[in-house]
């Protein structure tokens, strides 16, 4: 009975951690990440002169398959200077569907969140070098982790022992996707030009502490705050 009690509460233990976003080292925005066992939930909201030249406040809701990670359904509230976008995207039994377009997909499709999800369940073992199929906005890829050994990050007076992680991706044709135009994250976090890269904390939480994604030149980091 004891074990039961237990399992059960881990099942309903709800993971938030806030991040802070850098580029060159200066503060760009604040970030906010919520896990739950069946979702992962991103808040993205610019701070300081950034805020004033190119505002965003943008939220990410994926709802995914707690046994293998596949998307069940995408939402997204985008608000950026110009641009303003709300979407749904949804997959069941093999079809994903945006409004009245479709495209044929595994149940097991991952996307860039789901992913994010699984690298904190799952040890590097069964991931490292292991290619995925994605879906990003309708559009399909390969995703993998490369594992690239442990590495101690220092939060504020903390040291956290973490898993490094390469992220890369792959277009699988030149299909495209649902979206004629997306947001700024979307548009460039999956890049298969760029550098992406992951610190997972190795025990306790297994929290994601620092992300970096090199695109075009800029170097964006994104770190776990010391609150």
């Amino acid at each position: 009975m004891r074990r039961i009690f237990f399992s059960s509460l881990f099942s309903t233990i709800i993971f938030s951690q806030n991040y802070s976003a850098k580029v060159y080292g200066f503060s760009v925005a604040n970030a906010q990440l919520t896990l739950k066992p069946d979702s992962i939930n991103l808040q993205f909201k610019t701070n300081g002169i950034v805020d004033f030249i190119w505002p965003s406040d943008n939220t990410y809701f994926t709802y995914y398959d707690s046994a293998h990670f596949g998307l069940k359904t995408f939402q997204k509230k985008i608000r950026e200077e110009n641009f303003d976008q709300k979407c749904l995207i949804e997959l069941n039994d093999g079809i994903l569907k945006y409004k009245k377009e479709t495209r044929v997909r595994g149940d097991s499709t991952k996307t860039i969140f789901t992913m994010l999800a699984m690298v904190t369940r799952r040890t590097y073992k069964t991931l490292d070098t292991q290619w995925f199929e994605m879906d990003h906005e309708g559009k399909p890829i390969l995703g993998r982790f490369l594992w690239a050994g442990t590495e101690t990050i220092t939060i504020g007076h903390t040291n956290i022992l973490c898993d490094h992680f390469r992220m890369d991706f792959r277009h699988i044709d030149e299909t495209t996707g649902f979206l004629t135009q997306t947001d700024r994250f979307m548009q460039y976090a999956p890049n298969p030009d760029g550098v992406f890269q992951i610190w997972v904390e190795r025990n306790g939480n297994r929290r994601i502490i620092r992300v970096t994604i090199n695109v075009y030149g800029f170097p964006y980091e994104i770190v776990l705050k010391n609150d």
